[in-house]
């Protein structure tokens, strides 16, 4: 059984296989059994930045954990599996470090997190992307394309453009970064539909869909001035007056704990979790002034 879920591993791209052997879960992960460890690096795979990461970790030989959870991903919400394997390793190896890259709220097992965003409840902005600290402390440097995954994920399209980079280079990174989101060509089709149907006042826009991705935002690029995409779990607001937006309804004491901002000046972007009818209108308001 060790050997068959270690094939899968191998061939399923996987970072680690649970099986149940003897009625307790067993794990085979990155790392080599009996191995002291150090460090466990706990990673949501959920966009390019988060693929390039563990690939880095990887590449230097590190611990890594990988959970499967999309945008938005938390220390709270860490599959069963993921938390039993950290666990096992820990009653093994009482002083190994965990260090999440990107997730909310509390960190577990008296860990910490590497983040460059701002949550409502937590600011962890930082000019450095989180690909960039993580490289920061292995003491190893980034080759040009993931320099370019880091501006992407801190700046999207406009700073990959102030960056220097091709177009080849653009089109590169936004697609890697669509597929590592798990987005399907039926998702980037619905998108096409959708963006059909907006609504537009001058140089604004409101797109209106089943679930947000970032095919709209890709699609858009340069026809708007400001865009909301409001799914039904989550509105995402873009463009210059992201803060503002957000203080707004937070100030109003209508916000959400897991609302979020950040992204430059000229790109910046605000997510409101589940809007209520009031923060909707609230938000309306604000952006069609």
């Amino acid at each position: 059984m060790r050997e068959l879920t270690y094939n899968i591993k191998i061939f399923a791209n996987q970072d680690c296989v649970a099986w149940e052997e003897n009625g307790e879960m067993q794990f085979t992960g990155s790392a080599k059994e009996g191995k002291e460890m150090k460090k466990i690096w706990v990673v949501p795979r959920n966009d390019l930045e988060a693929v390039e990461i563990i690939n880095l970790l990887h590449d230097v030989g590190e611990t890594v954990i990988v959970s499967s959870q999309p945008w938005g991903a938390s220390w709270e919400k860490l599959e069963n599996p993921v938390v039993q394997w950290v666990e096992k390793v820990l009653a093994q190896n009482p002083d190994t470090e965990v260090v999440g890259v990107e997730l909310a709220g509390t960190a577990r097992w008296g860990g910490r997190t590497i983040d460059h965003h701002f949550y409502s409840d937590d600011d962890r902005s930082s000019e450095k992307s989180s690909i960039e600290q993580v490289a920061e402390e292995l003491g190893v440097p980034l080759n040009r394309y993931q320099q370019l995954v880091a501006v992407n994920d801190k700046w999207w399209i406009p700073g990959l453009q102030k960056a220097g980079a091709t177009k080849g280079e653009i089109e590169t990174i936004r697609i890697s970064d669509r597929c590592a989101q798990g987005i399907t060509p039926d998702e980037e089709a619905q998108a096409v539909r959708d963006i059909q149907a907006a609504e537009w006042r001058g140089r604004k826009c409101i797109v209106r869909c089943k679930k947000h991705t970032s095919c709209y935002t890709d699609r858009m690029f340069g026809t708007y001035d400001e865009l909301i995409v409001a799914a039904p779990d989550k509105w995402i607001y873009f463009g210059p007056r992201h803060h503002e937006i957000n203080k707004l309804i937070h100030d109003a004491g209508l916000g959400n704990p897991r609302d979020w901002v950040g992204g430059g000046s000229e790109s910046g972007f605000a997510g409101f979790i589940s809007p209520s009818e009031d923060v909707q209108k609230k938000i309306l308001d604000f952006f069609w002034k």
